[in-house]
């Protein structure tokens, strides 16, 4: 692997394999994927110890675990500029991922890629991607080291309606892969502000079990350790 002008001897993949919908003009495809994503530890650049640093790698991995774990499990694929499709999503109770486009794996990989990013953040470096459907013959290849996809960059632009947050789903660092369109209330000709008050980020809860799990590490790394007495061993004669 390659980032910029320097060749990466050491990296690790995460691989994930999900089943889901694909939605495409009314038509509801059972899909199962296989997702590989190639992670960096930027070691180079980064001011932690070694030890710091898989620390970090290794929360950041189970980031990106967690959320396809929350998201991926028996996801519907639609494309929000088709109202009919939309709609029929809508029907379902499962997790509905919003795609700006086509549901097709060509694009599908890009929207995967740039959350991934989101994730990892300046941790780790996200690197070649590969996804594979279940109901075509083609794999799929992504990467994109300059950070630029074509995407749409804000949420109003690809659905064109008015939602909580202002950047896409696979902008952020937060657990979904849709959005919350503001509905307007019958009878009411604005939007109540604390409409999402209850909705609570899936991350946060893996943010509470990693900072117990951390603390708790450190705390057994911390704590001196005690000296075990042990009896004299006597041999004996057979």
């Amino acid at each position: 692997m390659s980032v910029g002008k320097s060749r990466i001897r050491n990296h690790m993949t995460l691989e994930y394999d999900f089943t889901g919908m694909r939605l495409q003009d009314g038509c509801l495809t059972p899909v199962d994927w296989k997702l590989k994503v190639n992670l960096i530890a930027p070691r180079t650049a980064s001011k932690m110890s070694r030890d710091e640093i898989e620390l970090s790698s290794g929360i950041t991995y189970n980031r990106m675990y967690f959320w396809l774990d929350t998201n991926m499990t028996n996801v519907v694929m639609v494309d929000v500029t088709n109202e009919d499709d939309l709609y029929l999503a809508n029907l379902s109770t499962n997790i509905t991922l919003f795609s700006p486009g086509d549901t097709n794996d060509d694009h599908i990989i890009q929207l995967l890629h740039a959350k991934m990013a989101a994730l990892a953040g300046n941790t780790m470096i996200v690197g070649e991607m590969t996804l594979k459907g279940s109901d075509t013959s083609v794999m799929y290849t992504f990467d994109c080291p300059d950070g630029k996809y074509d995407l749409p960059a804000t949420v109003e632009e690809y659905v064109g309606r008015e939602a909580r947050d202002k950047e896409p789903w696979w902008n952020r660092d937060d657990g979904f892969c849709f959005e919350f369109i503001k509905p307007l209330p019958e009878g009411e000709e604005t939007i109540p502000d604390d409409i999402y008050d209850d909705i609570v980020d899936p991350m946060t809860e893996f943010e509470r079990m990693i900072k117990e799990a951390t603390d708790s590490f450190i705390g057994i790394i911390k704590e001196p350790a005690r000296i075990v007495q042990v009896e004299k061993w006597k041999p004996k004669t057979v």
